[in-house]
């Protein structure tokens, strides 16, 4: 085995030294002029504090595609969320309402503060925060800020029978 292996390289190394494949400088079929670093590789550049250390060649992660990068980068739009439950408490003097909404066996209390732009509808009319009684169902829009939840809208749906 190692004579056949001999003989291959014997016969094709000055073939490929003939055609240009490898570089004067030996085995090490560079591509790069000699002397300078291949073009994928970043070469660390030593400090007056740093002792110079053999270098480690760092691969360059590849690039993702433009439109990758588009959606990557873009703001996600938070969606107000919308449930439907039943009103637990209203305060009118911290303008805050709490809703409790069923999902299953597990009930989810939604406590959001009340904006001068959240829309509250009773009876599919325009009304204000003292309208909302305790006990009734409506329907909750809110999203999720820093501070707290804040309703965007409170439409009641119908009292509560009992």
């Amino acid at each position: 085995m190692v004579t056949r292996w001999t003989r291959m390289a014997a016969a094709g190394l000055p073939l490929l030294w003939a055609i240009g494949a490898v570089p004067a400088g030996g085995f090490a079929a560079q591509t790069e002029p000699a002397g300078q670093p291949p073009a994928k590789v970043e070469q660390p550049v030593p400090t007056a504090e740093q002792p110079k250390t053999p270098a480690q060649p760092t691969v360059k992660a590849p690039e993702a595609p433009a439109s990758a990068a588009k959606t990557a980068n873009a703001p996600v739009a938070k969606r107000p969320a919308g449930l439907v439950g039943k009103v637990v408490a209203v305060t009118p003097k911290s303008r805050t309402v709490v809703v409790d909404v069923p999902l299953g066996k597990h009930t989810l209390r939604i406590g959001a503060a009340v904006t001068d732009q959240t829309r509250i509808l009773v009876g599919g009319k325009t009304a204000s925060l003292e309208a909302l009684k305790e006990g009734e169902r409506v329907r909750i829009i809110y999203h999720r800020t820093s501070t707290g939840d804040v309703a965007t809208a409170l439409e009641v749906l119908r009292s509560s029978v009992g």
